[in-house]
Protein backbone atom coordinates (compact mmCIF):
# COMPACT_ATOMS: atom_id res chain seq x y z
CA UNK A 1 0.00 0.00 0.00
CA UNK A 2 3.05 2.65 0.53
CA UNK A 3 4.48 1.83 -2.68
CA UNK A 4 1.13 2.04 -4.35
CA UNK A 5 -0.80 5.49 -3.15
CA UNK A 6 2.86 7.55 -4.37
CA UNK A 7 2.02 5.91 -7.82
CA UNK A 8 -1.46 6.50 -7.78
CA UNK A 9 -0.64 10.30 -7.01
CA UNK A 10 2.12 10.19 -9.86
CA UNK A 11 0.10 8.65 -12.23
CA UNK A 12 -2.72 11.00 -11.56
CA UNK A 13 -0.63 14.44 -11.82
CA UNK A 14 0.64 13.24 -15.04
CA UNK A 15 -3.06 12.71 -15.79
CA UNK A 16 -3.48 16.56 -15.09
CA UNK A 17 -0.83 17.70 -16.48
CA UNK A 18 -1.39 15.69 -20.00
CA UNK A 19 -5.18 17.24 -19.61
CA UNK A 20 -3.67 21.01 -18.62
CA UNK A 21 -1.33 20.49 -22.02
CA UNK A 22 -4.07 19.94 -24.22
CA UNK A 23 -6.35 22.55 -23.20
CA UNK A 24 -3.46 24.64 -23.87
CA UNK A 25 -3.09 23.30 -27.05
CA UNK A 26 -6.50 23.45 -28.08
CA UNK A 27 -6.97 26.60 -26.73
CA UNK A 28 -3.88 27.89 -29.03
CA UNK A 29 -5.51 25.89 -32.19
CA UNK A 30 -8.70 28.11 -31.48
CA UNK A 31 -6.87 31.16 -31.74
CA UNK A 32 -5.02 30.52 -34.93
CA UNK A 33 -8.26 29.33 -36.10
CA UNK A 34 -10.17 32.71 -35.13
CA UNK A 35 -6.76 34.22 -36.58
CA UNK A 36 -7.32 32.60 -39.95
CA UNK A 37 -10.77 33.50 -40.24
CA UNK A 38 -10.60 37.18 -39.30
CA UNK A 39 -7.83 37.18 -42.37
CA UNK A 40 -9.85 34.76 -44.58
CA UNK A 41 -13.00 37.72 -43.78
CA UNK A 42 -10.42 40.43 -44.25
CA UNK A 43 -9.48 38.70 -48.03
CA UNK A 44 -12.94 38.49 -48.86
CA UNK A 45 -13.78 42.12 -48.41
CA UNK A 46 -10.94 43.45 -50.24
CA UNK A 47 -12.33 40.47 -52.86
CA UNK A 48 -15.60 42.12 -52.91
CA UNK A 49 -14.02 45.51 -52.92
CA UNK A 50 -12.10 44.90 -56.19
CA UNK A 51 -14.62 43.36 -57.43
CA UNK A 52 -16.92 46.45 -57.27
CA UNK A 53 -14.10 48.78 -58.65
CA UNK A 54 -13.79 46.83 -61.59
CA UNK A 55 -17.46 46.44 -62.60
CA UNK A 56 -17.09 49.84 -62.13
CA UNK A 57 -14.46 50.46 -64.72
CA UNK A 58 -16.20 48.35 -67.04
CA UNK A 59 -19.60 50.05 -66.68
CA UNK A 60 -18.36 52.84 -67.23
CA UNK A 61 -17.68 52.41 -70.95
CA UNK A 62 -19.42 54.32 -73.53
CA UNK A 63 -21.60 53.91 -76.87
CA UNK A 64 -18.96 55.95 -78.49
CA UNK A 65 -16.71 52.49 -79.11
CA UNK A 66 -15.44 50.05 -81.47
CA UNK A 67 -14.67 46.46 -81.22
CA UNK A 68 -16.45 43.45 -80.21
CA UNK A 69 -17.98 43.09 -76.40
CA UNK A 70 -15.83 41.52 -74.10
CA UNK A 71 -17.70 40.36 -71.44
CA UNK A 72 -16.90 41.19 -67.65
CA UNK A 73 -15.88 38.44 -65.29
CA UNK A 74 -16.13 38.20 -61.84
CA UNK A 75 -13.48 38.30 -59.29
CA UNK A 76 -14.03 34.67 -57.97
CA UNK A 77 -13.73 33.56 -61.93
CA UNK A 78 -10.37 31.34 -62.92
CA UNK A 79 -7.71 33.36 -63.94
CA UNK A 80 -7.22 33.67 -67.95
CA UNK A 81 -3.51 34.35 -69.73
CA UNK A 82 -5.23 37.05 -72.07
CA UNK A 83 -5.89 40.41 -70.46
CA UNK A 84 -9.34 41.72 -69.39
CA UNK A 85 -11.68 44.28 -71.25
CA UNK A 86 -9.80 47.94 -70.73
CA UNK A 87 -11.34 51.02 -70.07
CA UNK A 88 -10.83 52.41 -73.03
CA UNK A 89 -12.65 54.76 -75.37
CA UNK A 90 -12.93 51.85 -78.35
CA UNK A 91 -14.41 49.39 -76.18
CA UNK A 92 -17.65 48.23 -77.06
CA UNK A 93 -21.02 50.23 -76.11
CA UNK A 94 -22.32 49.07 -73.06
CA UNK A 95 -24.99 46.64 -72.91
CA UNK A 96 -27.49 48.95 -71.33
CA UNK A 97 -31.32 49.47 -71.74
CA UNK A 98 -33.44 46.94 -72.69
CA UNK A 99 -32.96 43.86 -74.86
CA UNK A 100 -35.51 42.95 -77.68
CA UNK A 101 -35.12 39.29 -78.34
CA UNK A 102 -32.03 38.14 -78.78
CA UNK A 103 -29.84 40.58 -80.86
CA UNK A 104 -31.21 43.80 -80.57
CA UNK A 105 -30.95 46.77 -77.25
CA UNK A 106 -32.60 50.13 -77.03
CA UNK A 107 -31.06 52.57 -74.71
CA UNK A 108 -30.34 55.91 -74.07
CA UNK A 109 -29.40 58.87 -71.83
CA UNK A 110 -30.04 62.55 -71.35
CA UNK A 111 -29.79 65.50 -69.18
CA UNK A 112 -31.25 68.73 -68.21
CA UNK A 113 -29.61 71.48 -65.85
CA UNK A 114 -30.17 74.71 -63.94
CA UNK A 115 -28.02 77.85 -63.88
CA UNK A 116 -27.68 81.68 -63.45
CA UNK A 117 -24.48 83.56 -63.64
CA UNK A 118 -23.41 87.44 -63.56
CA UNK A 119 -23.08 88.09 -67.53
CA UNK A 120 -24.26 91.49 -67.85
CA UNK A 121 -26.65 91.35 -70.37
CA UNK A 122 -28.28 88.08 -69.09
CA UNK A 123 -27.26 84.69 -69.16
CA UNK A 124 -25.84 82.45 -71.66
CA UNK A 125 -28.45 80.18 -72.36
CA UNK A 126 -30.98 79.50 -74.73
CA UNK A 127 -33.68 82.56 -74.70
CA UNK A 128 -31.14 84.72 -72.67
CA UNK A 129 -32.58 84.74 -69.51
CA UNK A 130 -31.16 85.81 -66.29
CA UNK A 131 -31.06 82.13 -65.19
CA UNK A 132 -33.53 79.13 -66.36
CA UNK A 133 -33.84 75.25 -66.70
CA UNK A 134 -32.54 73.90 -70.16
CA UNK A 135 -33.70 70.55 -71.45
CA UNK A 136 -29.55 69.73 -72.96
CA UNK A 137 -30.56 66.80 -74.87
CA UNK A 138 -32.55 63.13 -74.81
CA UNK A 139 -30.46 60.55 -77.43
CA UNK A 140 -31.89 57.14 -78.22
CA UNK A 141 -30.00 54.20 -78.82
CA UNK A 142 -30.23 50.90 -80.77
CA UNK A 143 -27.66 48.19 -80.79
CA UNK A 144 -28.46 45.60 -83.34
CA UNK A 145 -26.37 42.23 -83.75
CA UNK A 146 -27.75 39.86 -86.63
CA UNK A 147 -25.02 37.53 -86.54
CA UNK A 148 -22.22 37.05 -84.22
CA UNK A 149 -19.97 38.84 -86.36
CA UNK A 150 -22.36 41.90 -87.85
CA UNK A 151 -23.08 45.01 -85.28
CA UNK A 152 -25.37 47.68 -86.59
CA UNK A 153 -25.41 50.95 -83.90
CA UNK A 154 -27.39 54.21 -84.21
CA UNK A 155 -28.51 57.74 -82.16
CA UNK A 156 -30.75 59.90 -82.88
CA UNK A 157 -31.04 63.33 -80.83
CA UNK A 158 -33.67 65.58 -79.57
CA UNK A 159 -31.84 68.80 -77.96
CA UNK A 160 -33.47 70.91 -76.84
CA UNK A 161 -36.79 70.28 -78.60
CA UNK A 162 -40.09 70.19 -77.02
CA UNK A 163 -42.10 69.83 -79.78
CA UNK A 164 -42.37 70.32 -84.29
CA UNK A 165 -45.97 70.67 -85.62
CA UNK A 166 -46.44 71.38 -89.12
CA UNK A 167 -49.79 71.99 -90.94
CA UNK A 168 -50.90 71.87 -94.76
CA UNK A 169 -53.74 72.69 -96.40
CA UNK A 170 -55.29 74.30 -99.76
CA UNK A 171 -58.82 75.86 -99.80
CA UNK A 172 -60.39 77.15 -102.49
CA UNK A 173 -62.38 80.92 -101.99
CA UNK A 174 -64.86 82.88 -104.37
CA UNK A 175 -62.46 83.87 -107.43
CA UNK A 176 -59.11 82.75 -105.88
CA UNK A 177 -57.26 79.41 -104.75
CA UNK A 178 -55.44 79.24 -101.14
CA UNK A 179 -52.23 77.65 -100.39
CA UNK A 180 -51.23 77.54 -96.91
CA UNK A 181 -47.71 75.94 -95.15
CA UNK A 182 -47.14 76.25 -91.56
CA UNK A 183 -44.07 74.69 -88.89
CA UNK A 184 -44.40 75.54 -85.34
CA UNK A 185 -41.86 74.27 -83.03
CA UNK A 186 -39.99 75.89 -79.84
CA UNK A 187 -36.60 78.04 -79.97
CA UNK A 188 -33.22 76.06 -80.26
CA UNK A 189 -34.61 72.65 -80.85
CA UNK A 190 -33.64 70.33 -83.67
CA UNK A 191 -33.32 66.66 -84.00
CA UNK A 192 -30.05 64.77 -85.37
CA UNK A 193 -28.51 61.90 -86.58
CA UNK A 194 -25.83 61.60 -84.26
CA UNK A 195 -24.77 57.85 -85.29
CA UNK A 196 -25.46 55.51 -87.74
CA UNK A 197 -22.95 53.17 -88.77
CA UNK A 198 -22.45 49.05 -89.37
CA UNK A 199 -19.66 46.89 -88.65
CA UNK A 200 -18.45 43.59 -89.84
CA UNK A 201 -15.99 41.65 -87.80
CA UNK A 202 -13.39 40.48 -90.64
CA UNK A 203 -10.94 38.68 -87.68
CA UNK A 204 -11.55 38.58 -84.01
CA UNK A 205 -11.44 41.71 -82.28
CA UNK A 206 -10.94 43.66 -85.74
CA UNK A 207 -13.98 44.96 -87.83
CA UNK A 208 -14.50 47.13 -90.95
CA UNK A 209 -16.83 50.28 -90.19
CA UNK A 210 -19.23 52.28 -92.50
CA UNK A 211 -21.84 54.97 -92.00
CA UNK A 212 -22.26 58.06 -89.26
CA UNK A 213 -19.12 57.45 -87.06
CA UNK A 214 -17.82 60.04 -84.39
CA UNK A 215 -14.49 61.53 -85.60
CA UNK A 216 -12.62 59.88 -83.26
CA UNK A 217 -10.03 63.12 -82.22
CA UNK A 218 -9.90 63.88 -78.31
CA UNK A 219 -11.11 61.38 -75.33
CA UNK A 220 -13.95 63.55 -74.78
CA UNK A 221 -15.39 63.33 -78.31
CA UNK A 222 -15.77 59.98 -78.08
CA UNK A 223 -17.46 59.67 -75.00
CA UNK A 224 -19.51 63.04 -74.70
CA UNK A 225 -22.68 60.98 -73.50
CA UNK A 226 -23.43 63.04 -70.30
CA UNK A 227 -24.25 60.49 -67.90
CA UNK A 228 -20.40 59.66 -67.91
CA UNK A 229 -19.27 63.28 -66.93
CA UNK A 230 -19.54 64.80 -63.42
CA UNK A 231 -19.49 68.29 -64.63
CA UNK A 232 -22.95 69.42 -66.05
CA UNK A 233 -21.25 71.38 -69.00
CA UNK A 234 -19.31 70.24 -72.13
CA UNK A 235 -15.28 71.28 -72.58
CA UNK A 236 -14.28 74.71 -73.85
CA UNK A 237 -11.72 72.88 -75.97
CA UNK A 238 -14.68 70.38 -77.18
CA UNK A 239 -17.88 72.21 -77.34
CA UNK A 240 -18.18 76.27 -76.12
CA UNK A 241 -14.63 77.52 -77.76
CA UNK A 242 -13.98 75.00 -79.67
CA UNK A 243 -10.43 73.89 -80.60
CA UNK A 244 -11.94 70.96 -82.23
CA UNK A 245 -12.62 71.36 -85.60
CA UNK A 246 -16.31 71.24 -85.09
CA UNK A 247 -17.84 71.53 -82.05
CA UNK A 248 -18.30 68.17 -79.83
CA UNK A 249 -20.38 65.59 -80.95
CA UNK A 250 -17.85 65.82 -84.22
CA UNK A 251 -19.47 63.36 -86.74
CA UNK A 252 -18.59 62.93 -90.35
CA UNK A 253 -19.69 59.97 -93.03
CA UNK A 254 -17.16 57.72 -94.19
CA UNK A 255 -15.39 54.04 -93.53
CA UNK A 256 -12.38 52.59 -91.61
CA UNK A 257 -10.52 49.94 -89.53
CA UNK A 258 -11.60 49.61 -85.96
CA UNK A 259 -10.08 46.96 -83.69
CA UNK A 260 -7.51 46.03 -80.50
CA UNK A 261 -4.81 43.47 -79.56
CA UNK A 262 -3.59 42.15 -76.15
CA UNK A 263 -0.84 43.37 -74.87
CA UNK A 264 1.47 41.22 -72.09
CA UNK A 265 -1.14 40.29 -69.14
CA UNK A 266 -2.84 42.94 -68.55
CA UNK A 267 -2.39 45.25 -71.34
CA UNK A 268 -4.73 46.61 -74.53
CA UNK A 269 -3.81 48.57 -77.84
CA UNK A 270 -6.84 49.58 -79.81
CA UNK A 271 -7.06 51.71 -83.15
CA UNK A 272 -9.32 53.79 -85.21
CA UNK A 273 -8.19 54.84 -88.84
CA UNK A 274 -10.80 55.87 -91.39
CA UNK A 275 -11.58 57.74 -94.44
CA UNK A 276 -13.98 60.46 -93.86
CA UNK A 277 -15.76 63.24 -96.52
CA UNK A 278 -14.45 65.77 -93.88
CA UNK A 279 -15.25 69.01 -92.16
CA UNK A 280 -15.38 71.81 -94.81
CA UNK A 281 -16.26 75.91 -94.88
CA UNK A 282 -19.90 76.70 -94.73
CA UNK A 283 -22.63 79.12 -94.71
CA UNK A 284 -26.02 80.43 -94.46
CA UNK A 285 -27.15 83.52 -96.61
CA UNK A 286 -29.27 85.78 -96.08
CA UNK A 287 -30.00 88.73 -98.78
CA UNK A 288 -31.21 92.09 -98.75
CA UNK A 289 -32.36 95.07 -100.98
CA UNK A 290 -32.38 99.04 -99.88
CA UNK A 291 -33.56 101.64 -102.19
CA UNK A 292 -33.46 105.37 -102.14
CA UNK A 293 -35.34 107.78 -103.97
CA UNK A 294 -34.57 110.90 -105.41
CA UNK A 295 -32.80 112.51 -108.15
CA UNK A 296 -30.80 109.34 -108.61
CA UNK A 297 -32.30 107.17 -107.76
CA UNK A 298 -29.71 104.19 -105.99
CA UNK A 299 -30.33 100.75 -104.52
CA UNK A 300 -27.65 98.57 -102.41
CA UNK A 301 -27.84 94.99 -101.99
CA UNK A 302 -26.88 93.77 -99.45
CA UNK A 303 -25.94 89.83 -98.37
CA UNK A 304 -25.18 88.98 -94.47
CA UNK A 305 -23.70 84.69 -94.64
CA UNK A 306 -22.48 82.90 -91.38
CA UNK A 307 -19.50 81.15 -92.48
CA UNK A 308 -18.16 78.08 -90.14
CA UNK A 309 -16.64 74.57 -90.61
CA UNK A 310 -19.01 72.06 -90.97
CA UNK A 311 -19.12 68.23 -91.25
CA UNK A 312 -22.96 67.79 -92.72
CA UNK A 313 -21.75 66.76 -96.23
CA UNK A 314 -24.09 63.41 -96.39
CA UNK A 315 -25.52 63.81 -99.45
CA UNK A 316 -22.55 63.06 -101.65
CA UNK A 317 -22.14 66.64 -102.36
CA UNK A 318 -18.35 66.56 -100.89
CA UNK A 319 -15.46 64.58 -102.33
CA UNK A 320 -14.33 62.38 -99.47
CA UNK A 321 -10.69 64.59 -98.33
CA UNK A 322 -9.55 63.58 -94.85
CA UNK A 323 -8.92 60.39 -93.00
CA UNK A 324 -8.75 60.18 -89.05
CA UNK A 325 -7.23 57.77 -86.47
CA UNK A 326 -6.63 56.91 -82.82
CA UNK A 327 -4.07 54.98 -80.93
CA UNK A 328 -4.98 54.55 -76.88
CA UNK A 329 -2.77 51.78 -74.75
CA UNK A 330 -4.14 50.75 -71.39
CA UNK A 331 -1.26 49.32 -69.39
CA UNK A 332 -4.06 47.69 -67.01
CA UNK A 333 -8.13 48.62 -65.67
CA UNK A 334 -6.95 51.54 -64.22
CA UNK A 335 -6.67 53.68 -67.58
CA UNK A 336 -5.59 54.15 -71.14
CA UNK A 337 -3.46 56.82 -72.81
CA UNK A 338 -4.38 57.93 -76.48
CA UNK A 339 -3.30 59.96 -79.30
CA UNK A 340 -5.13 60.85 -82.38
CA UNK A 341 -4.99 63.04 -85.29
CA UNK A 342 -7.16 64.12 -88.18
CA UNK A 343 -6.13 65.63 -91.80
CA UNK A 344 -8.31 66.96 -94.73
CA UNK A 345 -8.84 69.74 -97.17
CA UNK A 346 -11.48 72.60 -95.34
CA UNK A 347 -11.83 75.10 -98.28
CA UNK A 348 -15.43 75.00 -100.32
CA UNK A 349 -16.12 72.98 -103.14
CA UNK A 350 -16.59 76.17 -105.48
CA UNK A 351 -13.16 77.46 -104.92
CA UNK A 352 -10.40 76.25 -107.68
CA UNK A 353 -7.75 75.23 -104.97
CA UNK A 354 -7.31 73.34 -101.72
CA UNK A 355 -6.14 74.09 -98.36
CA UNK A 356 -5.74 71.72 -95.55
CA UNK A 357 -6.95 71.22 -91.40
CA UNK A 358 -4.74 69.33 -89.27
CA UNK A 359 -5.64 68.37 -85.82
CA UNK A 360 -3.84 66.32 -83.31
CA UNK A 361 -4.77 65.25 -79.76
CA UNK A 362 -3.21 63.50 -76.36
CA UNK A 363 -5.92 62.35 -73.73
CA UNK A 364 -5.41 60.05 -70.70
CA UNK A 365 -7.26 58.41 -68.00
CA UNK A 366 -5.88 57.35 -64.94
CA UNK A 367 -7.42 55.69 -61.66
CA UNK A 368 -5.35 55.14 -58.30
CA UNK A 369 -7.73 54.00 -55.57
CA UNK A 370 -11.11 56.38 -55.15
CA UNK A 371 -8.96 59.11 -56.99
CA UNK A 372 -9.36 59.72 -60.70
CA UNK A 373 -7.88 62.12 -62.96
CA UNK A 374 -8.57 62.78 -67.08
CA UNK A 375 -7.62 64.93 -69.64
CA UNK A 376 -7.22 66.11 -73.11
CA UNK A 377 -4.99 68.11 -75.08
CA UNK A 378 -6.17 69.48 -78.78
CA UNK A 379 -4.29 71.48 -81.47
CA UNK A 380 -5.93 72.36 -84.45
CA UNK A 381 -4.54 74.52 -87.52
CA UNK A 382 -6.51 75.83 -90.74
CA UNK A 383 -4.03 76.15 -93.40
CA UNK A 384 -4.05 79.91 -95.74
CA UNK A 385 -7.11 80.72 -93.53
CA UNK A 386 -6.57 84.52 -94.69
CA UNK A 387 -6.48 83.04 -98.94
CA UNK A 388 -9.69 81.36 -98.00
CA UNK A 389 -11.63 83.66 -96.34
CA UNK A 390 -10.78 86.18 -98.86
CA UNK A 391 -11.70 83.60 -102.02
CA UNK A 392 -15.00 83.42 -100.84
CA UNK A 393 -16.01 86.84 -99.75
CA UNK A 394 -15.04 87.68 -103.34
CA UNK A 395 -16.80 85.01 -104.97
CA UNK A 396 -20.03 86.09 -103.54
CA UNK A 397 -19.36 89.55 -103.91
CA UNK A 398 -19.46 88.69 -107.93
CA UNK A 399 -22.57 86.60 -107.24
CA UNK A 400 -24.76 89.45 -105.63
CA UNK A 401 -22.76 91.76 -108.79
CA UNK A 402 -25.09 90.12 -111.31
CA UNK A 403 -27.88 92.07 -110.42
CA UNK A 404 -29.48 93.97 -113.57
CA UNK A 405 -30.21 97.80 -113.53
CA UNK A 406 -33.97 97.98 -112.78
CA UNK A 407 -34.19 101.19 -114.83
CA UNK A 408 -32.18 103.58 -117.14
CA UNK A 409 -32.40 105.83 -114.40
CA UNK A 410 -31.40 104.07 -111.74
CA UNK A 411 -29.84 100.19 -110.60
CA UNK A 412 -28.12 99.02 -108.42
CA UNK A 413 -24.90 101.31 -107.68
CA UNK A 414 -23.62 99.15 -104.79
CA UNK A 415 -22.95 96.06 -103.30
CA UNK A 416 -22.00 94.74 -99.80
CA UNK A 417 -21.10 91.15 -98.64
CA UNK A 418 -21.05 91.45 -94.81
CA UNK A 419 -19.54 87.76 -93.31
CA UNK A 420 -20.28 86.57 -89.50
CA UNK A 421 -17.39 83.89 -88.70
CA UNK A 422 -17.92 81.60 -85.97
CA UNK A 423 -14.18 81.76 -84.30
CA UNK A 424 -12.38 81.06 -87.54
CA UNK A 425 -8.65 81.22 -86.14
CA UNK A 426 -5.23 80.42 -88.07
CA UNK A 427 -4.22 78.21 -85.00
CA UNK A 428 -6.23 76.92 -81.95
CA UNK A 429 -4.80 75.22 -78.73
CA UNK A 430 -7.02 74.12 -75.98
CA UNK A 431 -6.63 71.68 -72.90
CA UNK A 432 -8.73 70.55 -69.67
CA UNK A 433 -8.21 68.17 -67.17
CA UNK A 434 -10.44 66.78 -64.59
CA UNK A 435 -9.33 65.61 -60.86
CA UNK A 436 -12.10 63.84 -58.91
CA UNK A 437 -12.42 61.24 -55.72
CA UNK A 438 -15.23 58.49 -55.42
CA UNK A 439 -16.24 58.57 -51.47
CA UNK A 440 -18.23 55.96 -50.22
CA UNK A 441 -18.81 56.76 -47.04
CA UNK A 442 -20.64 54.18 -44.71
CA UNK A 443 -23.31 56.95 -43.40
CA UNK A 444 -24.18 57.20 -46.91
CA UNK A 445 -25.19 53.91 -47.37
CA UNK A 446 -27.16 53.91 -44.34
CA UNK A 447 -29.40 56.65 -45.12
CA UNK A 448 -31.95 57.72 -47.03
CA UNK A 449 -29.55 58.77 -49.70
CA UNK A 450 -27.94 55.79 -50.53
CA UNK A 451 -29.91 53.01 -48.53
CA UNK A 452 -31.34 49.88 -51.62
CA UNK A 453 -28.26 51.24 -53.79
CA UNK A 454 -25.73 49.07 -54.53
CA UNK A 455 -22.83 51.36 -54.88
CA UNK A 456 -23.40 55.13 -53.91
CA UNK A 457 -20.99 57.67 -54.31
CA UNK A 458 -20.18 61.37 -53.47
CA UNK A 459 -17.65 62.26 -56.10
CA UNK A 460 -16.49 65.81 -55.58
CA UNK A 461 -14.81 66.92 -58.89
CA UNK A 462 -12.58 70.09 -59.74
CA UNK A 463 -11.42 70.75 -63.69
CA UNK A 464 -8.96 73.59 -65.27
CA UNK A 465 -9.43 74.73 -68.79
CA UNK A 466 -7.56 77.12 -71.12
CA UNK A 467 -8.06 77.77 -75.01
CA UNK A 468 -5.93 80.19 -77.30
CA UNK A 469 -7.41 81.41 -80.28
CA UNK A 470 -4.75 83.00 -82.60
CA UNK A 471 -5.30 85.35 -85.37
CA UNK A 472 -9.50 85.01 -84.65
CA UNK A 473 -10.77 86.16 -88.18
CA UNK A 474 -14.39 88.32 -86.82
CA UNK A 475 -15.43 89.56 -89.54
CA UNK A 476 -15.20 90.68 -92.90
CA UNK A 477 -16.51 92.80 -95.52
CA UNK A 478 -16.33 93.39 -99.43
CA UNK A 479 -17.33 96.35 -100.84
CA UNK A 480 -17.77 96.18 -105.00
CA UNK A 481 -15.14 93.66 -105.33
CA UNK A 482 -12.72 94.60 -102.93
CA UNK A 483 -11.64 93.56 -99.48
CA UNK A 484 -12.56 96.59 -97.17
CA UNK A 485 -12.33 94.80 -93.32
CA UNK A 486 -10.48 91.84 -91.96
CA UNK A 487 -10.32 92.31 -88.64
CA UNK A 488 -8.33 89.85 -86.52
CA UNK A 489 -7.26 89.32 -83.09
CA UNK A 490 -5.62 86.99 -80.67
CA UNK A 491 -8.30 85.30 -77.38
CA UNK A 492 -7.13 83.84 -74.75
CA UNK A 493 -9.66 82.30 -71.72
CA UNK A 494 -9.44 80.19 -68.81
CA UNK A 495 -12.23 78.59 -66.86
CA UNK A 496 -11.92 76.66 -63.09
CA UNK A 497 -14.76 74.51 -62.23
CA UNK A 498 -15.24 72.66 -59.18
CA UNK A 499 -18.23 71.20 -57.64
CA UNK A 500 -19.78 67.98 -56.36
CA UNK A 501 -21.69 65.09 -58.32
CA UNK A 502 -23.97 62.32 -56.00
CA UNK A 503 -24.47 58.92 -57.53
CA UNK A 504 -26.93 56.40 -56.27
CA UNK A 505 -26.55 54.46 -59.33
CA UNK A 506 -23.67 54.41 -61.89
CA UNK A 507 -26.00 56.05 -64.86
CA UNK A 508 -27.33 58.65 -63.12
CA UNK A 509 -26.29 61.28 -61.39
CA UNK A 510 -27.29 64.48 -59.34
CA UNK A 511 -24.80 67.46 -59.61
CA UNK A 512 -23.96 70.79 -58.33
CA UNK A 513 -20.95 73.36 -59.98
CA UNK A 514 -19.70 76.74 -59.49
CA UNK A 515 -17.44 77.84 -62.63
CA UNK A 516 -15.28 80.83 -62.85
CA UNK A 517 -14.49 81.89 -66.72
CA UNK A 518 -11.22 84.74 -67.29
CA UNK A 519 -10.34 86.76 -70.11
CA UNK A 520 -6.57 87.15 -70.54
CA UNK A 521 -6.06 88.39 -73.92
CA UNK A 522 -8.54 90.03 -76.77
CA UNK A 523 -11.74 91.79 -76.75
CA UNK A 524 -14.20 89.44 -74.78
CA UNK A 525 -14.43 86.32 -73.22
CA UNK A 526 -14.23 83.15 -76.00
CA UNK A 527 -17.64 81.49 -73.79
CA UNK A 528 -19.97 83.50 -72.55
CA UNK A 529 -19.36 85.57 -75.75
CA UNK A 530 -19.37 89.29 -73.58
CA UNK A 531 -16.82 92.20 -72.89
CA UNK A 532 -16.15 91.57 -69.20
CA UNK A 533 -13.34 90.57 -67.62
CA UNK A 534 -14.52 87.74 -66.24
CA UNK A 535 -17.96 85.87 -64.96
CA UNK A 536 -19.13 83.53 -61.89
CA UNK A 537 -22.03 80.96 -62.43
CA UNK A 538 -23.67 78.22 -60.54
CA UNK A 539 -25.13 75.12 -62.69
CA UNK A 540 -27.42 72.43 -61.45
CA UNK A 541 -27.51 69.19 -63.47
CA UNK A 542 -29.06 66.06 -63.91
CA UNK A 543 -27.89 63.65 -66.01
CA UNK A 544 -29.35 59.43 -67.04
CA UNK A 545 -28.84 56.71 -68.86
CA UNK A 546 -30.50 53.55 -69.48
Amino acid sequence: MKVLLPALLLLANVVASAQQQDSQQLSSQVERLAALVEQQQKQIEQLQKSQTELLQELHSQKPAGSTPTVAATSAAAPVSDSPPAQDSAYSAAKERGLALADRVRIGGYGSMRYETNNVKAGNNIPGGSANGFTFRRLVLTTDAKPASRLRIYSEVEFERLLEIESEKSVSLGPGELNFKQTTEGNPGGSIELEQAWGQYDFAKNHGLRGGIMLVPVGRFNLLHDDDYWDIPRRTLTDRDGPVLPVASAWRDLGAGFVGSWNVGKTGKFDYQVMALNGASLDFNIEHSLTTTSGTAPSSQFVLNSELQLSSGFFDGSKSTSAFAWRAAYSPSLHGEFAFSGYHGSYNPSFMNFGESLTSLAYDHKWKYKNFETEGEFVYTSLGHLDRVLNSFAVTAFNSANSTAATSSSGGLTSATVETELANLSRDRYGVWSDFKYHARPKWLKKSFLGSSFEDPQLIPIMRYERIWLNRVTDDIEVTNGVVTGLSQQDLQQDRFTAGISYRPALQFAIQAAFEHNRRISGTHLIFPNVDQDSTNGLILGMSFAF
